[in-house]
């Protein structure tokens, strides 16, 4: 593996993904110094390192404070699907943007054994800094049982984002394009359900690993005697011995796995992204915001790595559905709410990608950056707006005073989608696309976390203000994204 390689194919994606800003591209100034900055592979990974080190310092408290070893041992377990979750977004979006922009054509012609491990070095290196967020609570657990079970805790999150990465090769490898003939993108679809039934199986397991903490001395028996499957299995970090032979266990089968996907990699690599064509040319009857949405969700259901990119905020969301149904209370039913609302944003990334190449066709059509912009909040919104509107009318049936909630079901994802936009593209003037760094990132979080929690205490304070407030911000939003 020549890491030289891989670090020129990131400095190639990221001048790629610069040059697609015309603020950038038409000032050869700053886009030197920004390329300077954020093509550098080693700056870009000590920069998010330090940031998810901070960041997990939120988790310390739960495991440093749990009122046995026991018990923060299972809230440490809880927590390794972060990375895990993580690396699986990351990687299936990511490796079909990095192929569509066309990084590995130069390297056809190269006398070199190319292979698909370069596409996995350059997405899983920039992954792995994700696994930094468990270090604070990885320490709270060495201070509460000791510095072999905090230091195998931190392993078990390694192999969590590593084995994250390897199932998003596995859709990229297996579903990366649509199959072909008639009802792919309903077969895409299928696809891309089946992959959040799967997540729904790792939630389903945090579900009970929870309801084991607050039961443990009746399960203890039962919980010791099968903690195999991750992330139950980061619980034998009590037993070293044990949590060892697990660990080096699941890391030769997902090492067998991932070492014969990369060798089909390369394949699926230089097939190229084939045909775009989505049938005979029709004329649009919809407002131009509508058509450039229609045409995004044309192309993620022809993509099953960009279509579960777009899922993801419903996947996200999944535990405090599994709470709604449990209580079925008004309050959970806002607090779902308020969850798909907070995690609208995080499809942006998959959004932002879905274009690839098109922004220079982009360029050349007489297309505004509000409508290009509405027509993104379009796409961003639309699966958390369906998604929560189909589960306060659900809910509502079995508890009617949950419709109160529902004005909020389209307006909050609206706010936190379009505050999301409005942050990527401030001071853009044109069609491009913007530089994803941190401190966006971290002011966009900031941002919807304002946003959800001045809401959230609205209602708590007399619900009917909420609705204004939420109103107000959309107005506001729109606005923004209308100049």
């Amino acid at each position: 593996m020549d890491w030289g390689i891989v670090s020129v194919l990131y400095r190639e994606m990221t001048y790629r993904r610069l040059k697609a800003n015309p603020q950038l591209s038409a000032n050869w100034e700053k886009f030197s110094k920004t390329f300077k900055r954020s093509g550098s592979l080693k700056r870009t990974l000590l920069t998010q390192s330090l940031l998810f080190a901070m960041m997990g310092f939120i988790l310390l408290p739960a495991v440093y404070y749990t009122r046995d070893e026991a018990g923060a041992v299972v809230i440490y377990a809880t927590y390794c699907m972060i990375p895990l979750i993580m690396a699986l977004y990351g990687t299936a979006v990511t490796s079909q943007y990095a192929v569509s922009l066309g990084l590995f054509e130069p390297l056809l012609s190269l006398p070199i054994d190319v292979g698909g491990r370069y596409l996995s070095a350059l997405l899983l290196i920039t992954e792995l800094p994700a696994v930094l967020f468990l270090l604070p609570p990885a320490v709270a657990l060495a201070l509460r049982a000791g510095p072999i079970t905090g230091l195998l805790g931190f392993l078990w999150a390694f192999l969590g984002a590593f084995m994250g990465h390897t199932f998003g090769l596995l859709i990229y490898d297996r579903f990366g394009k649509a199959s072909g003939g008639r009802f792919s993108g309903l077969k895409t679809a299928l696809k891309a359900v089946g992959i959040l039934l799967i997540m729904s199986l790792f939630y389903g397991l945090n579900y009970f690993q929870r309801y084991v903490l607050n039961h443990y001395e009746m399960f203890k028996g039962i919980f010791q005697r099968y903690s195999i499957a991750y992330p139950f299995s980061v619980a034998t970090v009590g037993k070293p011995l044990l949590s060892l032979a697990l660990l080096t266990a699941y890391a030769v089968v997902f090492g067998l796995v991932y070492y014969h996907l990369v060798r089909h990699l390369w394949e699926r690599i230089t097939e190229g992204e084939g045909s775009t064509s989505t049938g005979g040319g029709r004329l649009s009857l919809h407002s131009p915001a509508l058509a450039l949405a229609l045409k995004d969700f044309r192309i993620a259901s022809r993509n099953t790595s960009l279509l579960t990119g777009l899922l993801m905020p419903v996947v996200v969301i999944i535990p405090s559905l599994a709470g709604v149904l449990s209580s079925g209370s008004e309050k959970a039913v806002l607090g779902f709410v308020l969850a798909i609302g907070w995690t609208s944003s995080i499809s942006i990334d998959a959004v932002l990608k879905i274009d690839g190449k098109a922004f220079e066709v982009l360029h050349s059509l007489p297309l505004s950056l509000k409508t290009f912009l509405r027509g993104k909040l379009i796409t961003m919104t639309a699966v958390p707006v369906t998604a929560g509107l189909f589960a306060v009318l659900g809910l509502s049936l079995r508890n009617p005073s949950a419709l109160r909630a529902l004005p909020l079901a389209p307006l909050l994802p609206l706010a936190t989608a379009g505050a999301t936009l409005a942050v990527f593209y401030w001071g853009i003037e044109e069609i491009s696309l913007p530089q994803t760094t941190w401190k966006k990132m971290l002011l966009a979080l900031v941002l919807n976390g304002i946003i959800v929690g001045a809401t959230a205490g609205l209602w708590y304070f007399k619900w009917f203000l909420a609705i204004p407030f939420v109103i107000l911000i959309d107005a506001l939003v729109l606005w923004n994204l209308s100049r």
